[in-house]
């Protein structure tokens, strides 16, 4: 009882993260069912979920929780490319997403749309949602040593695309 408690509070602070996550990768009518279905998932692996020990700044349920949202968007994805349709029209196309309206900078977000997308959701996941290189290898399932040199090579076409855009004058 006590664990489903523990486990219940640190839930509680890991869905604004998982919420943010979902929200900025699908329309507003997925992001509930995608959160709900990766806290469902989270709960009956509760006892397989490492606990946050002390000292540690991030709980190891929010990569957790993240990889399982990452992984239902792209279910949901394979389920309406079968009706011929792409994620692409699962994101809002008159609106704004969320990383859009934080970045303010024209340039940077311009620069980050010019990247590929595995380049955009490293980045991401390191700048807007915070993670560690371990907690990004995680939710990516690659080698923190392959995380550190794609985010590097990232960085760099990202600062090689702002240089363009502002000897262009954008």
């Amino acid at each position: 009882m006590v664990q489903e408690l523990e486990f219940s509070q640190r839930l509680r602070l890991a869905i604004p993260s998982l919420d943010l996550y979902v929200s900025s990768r699908t329309q507003r009518q997925y992001v509930d069912d995608v959160c709900s279905d990766a806290i469902a998932i989270a709960w009956q692996k509760r006892d397989k979920i490492a606990s946050q020990e002390s000292g540690q700044a991030n709980d190891p349920l929010v990569p957790f929780l993240i990889l399982t949202a990452r992984n239902l968007i792209r279910n949901l994805e394979r389920k309406i490319s079968t009706s011929n349709r792409h994620l692409k029209d699962l994101l809002p196309s008159d609106s704004p997403s969320a990383e859009a309206v934080v970045l303010e900078d024209h340039n940077l977000n311009s620069a980050l749309r010019k990247l590929k997308p595995k380049d955009q959701e490293l980045l991401l996941l390191l700048a807007w949602h915070d993670l560690s290189i371990a907690e990004i290898a995680k939710v990516l399932g690659m080698s923190k040593a392959n995380v550190s040199v794609r985010l590097n090579r990232a960085r760099n076409r990202l600062n090689e695309i702002l240089q363009e855009l502002t000897r262009e004058g954008h």
